[in-house]
């Protein structure tokens, strides 16, 4: 039999207290899984976040009452439509923003209306006031809603970076995959955490990795420099890593809680945005004008050049025909440019090597793959991530590196540089240079402006090889791997990702094998390599060189 409670303030009718708790019952609750506000398991997630690494999160394996989530899943996936986004740091389906569900037609909201009573329990009072007592994040915004569905297929991914825009002050992610199938970690998809390795710069590595669960939650409070995330790229066929990422932000004008300085708190540290406008460069080494041809090559430079390229390049009468069209277009694609034989040798060893590492099938990769002998990872992630061949000590190299090493020499040589300004007409002051590789699953390079590109030109040459001529994914861009030059949106707010949409892309060169490409990169103008997909059969290979120039027009 249920107690009664008796109330002395008059004489009202003795009540069940089943019915009175039934009475006052809070309808949120019903969004959420059974228990999930009980103090119990509030003070469980906490002490949880508390011993988190390699910061503070949260992970709740179910957070969602089921049957609502799996209506919330049919909802989105007969009634939504998705839009395929892909820019430099990212590639996946995704909709609007979900705050504007409240602008829709009654017949559209009663068809969504499942995702409507989800997205309302996450931004209800009860579930901030949770998520601001488990993460000690402090007072959250019931207005300002931001959130919106994705969907990571085959390909799409997300790469390093702290999620600092505007005034994000929790980041969370609920996964809605399929719940009647298992997601296996080898199908990617995971969301990988990262250590700080010194003040506002990211591990190369991470060290947390959360794979997809139905109806699991995660969520972490968002700090400059400091809450380094990434998706993993996801390789299943045919399985969708379908979710729900949004963001809490701090309390706006006119809600409890708000404060003008708390935007001052994402200001503190440096957000991978900002480092990113700001560059990680190496410096540039002067070059030795002496001896500098006027008209065409000595016969010293001949000698050398001949030895490892293809002696069409160095013909006068073709030198000065690629030298109208640099001119007149400010950029050449040269196939061919080595020797065959040359050629043949550095893709065999490259072949060796990928083979080695178990990059000629798809499949993710370990991190820290590759890393050995002379190959060295150069970060930071939030930037760029790909690994450099060292040169310090080329004579305990492995044979197969050594070969990349004698041709960063020829390309660094003095005699190179002769040849440049003949086909570029630009003296050249100062260069720097590295053999790179960009392992599948891994690597990438992100848009932006070096400081030495900011206020004048710089010319980029790039040699570049895949250890596997004939994959036409390669040619598509299909894997990712091409070097891509974007014009500046001259949008001064950092928090903004730059798209390589059509309007956006000046010029895209796919990887190709034994190509060399010269590029007069003007100023403000981005550049970078496309993250290498799982997918793609072997390695990006390439010799990279940025050269500060001076017009040699402007000297007369």
């Amino acid at each position: 039999m249920s107690p009664t409670v008796i109330d002395s303030s008059d004489n009202k009718p003795l009540v069940p207290l089943a019915k009175r708790l039934k009475t006052t019952h809070n309808p949120i609750h019903d969004v959420f899984h059974d228990g999930l506000f009980h103090s119990s398991t509030k003070n469980a997630m906490r002490e949880a976040v508390t011993q988190s690494k390699p910061y503070q999160h949260c992970k709740i394996d179910q957070l969602v009452n089921d049957e609502l989530l799996r209506k919330v899943r049919h909802d989105i996936l007969n009634n939504i439509q998705f839009t395929r986004k892909e820019t430099d740091i990212y590639k996946v389906n995704q909709t609007g923003d979900l705050a504007n569900m409240d602008k829709l037609p009654p017949d559209e909201k009663e068809r969504l209306r499942h995702l409507f009573q989800l997205r309302n329990g996450i931004y209800s009072q009860e579930f901030r006031d949770l998520v601001s007592e488990v993460t000690g994040c402090g007072p959250l915004s019931g207005r300002k809603m931001d959130m919106s569905v994705n969907i990571y297929d085959q390909g799409c991914h997300l790469l390093n970076h702290d999620d600092v825009i505007g005034d994000r002050r929790v980041s969370f992610i609920l996964y809605m995959p399929n719940p009647d199938e298992e997601w296996k970690s080898t199908d990617g998809g995971a969301l990988e955490l990262y250590p700080v390795v010194e003040a506002g710069k990211s591990a190369n590595e991470p060290t947390v990795s959360l794979p997809p669960k139905w109806n699991q939650f995660a969520m972490f409070t968002v700090l400059p420099g400091y809450s380094f995330h990434s998706v993993e790229e996801v390789v299943a066929q045919g399985k969708s890593r379908l979710s729900i990422q949004g963001w809490f932000h701090f309390p706006q004008p006119g809600e409890t809680g708000y404060d003008p300085e708390n935007v001052d708190l994402l200001s503190q540290g440096k957000s991978s945005l900002a480092q990113l406008s700001e560059g990680e460069h190496e410096p540039f080494v002067p070059c030795h004008l002496e001896g500098m041809p006027s008209e065409q090559l000595g016969q010293q430079d001949l000698d050398s050049l001949s030895a490892w390229m293809n002696p069409i390049y160095l013909d006068t009468a073709k030198m000065q025909a690629l030298s109208e069209q640099f001119l007149d277009s400010s950029s050449l694609q040269l196939q061919d440019i080595l020797q065959p034989s040359v050629y043949k040798s550095l893709v065999s060893a490259a072949h060796e090597m990928d083979a080695k590492d178990g990059y000629l099938a798809p499949s993710l990769p370990a991190h820290g793959s590759g890393v050995y002998g002379p190959w060295e990872v150069q970060g930071s992630p939030v930037s760029q991530r790909f690994l450099r061949l060292s040169t310090k000590a080329t004579q305990s190299m492995d044979q197969h590196s050594q070969q990349f090493a004698q041709l960063q020499h020829r390309f660094e040589s003095t005699a190179f540089r002769h040849w440049l300004t003949l086909i570029s007409q630009m003296t050249l002051e100062s260069y720097r240079g590295m053999v790179r590789r960009f392992r599948p699953g891994l690597d990438y390079t992100l848009a932006s402006i070096p400081i030495a590109n900011e206020d004048s030109g710089l010319l980029d040459v790039t040699f570049s090889l895949v250890s596997v001529d004939d994959a036409p994914s390669w040619q598509t861009g299909d894997v990712g791997g091409y070097l891509c030059y974007m014009a500046s949106d001259d949008n001064d707010d950092a928090s903004v990702y730059r798209s390589t949409d059509q309007e956006g892309a000046l010029l895209t060169l796919p990887c190709c094998g034994n190509e060399l490409s010269i590029v007069l990169r003007d100023e403000g103008v981005m550049q970078f390599v496309k993250y290498v997909s799982a997918g793609a059969i072997g390695s990006r290979w390439d010799m990279a060189l940025e050269f500060e120039t001076q017009d040699t027009a402007a000297l007369d």
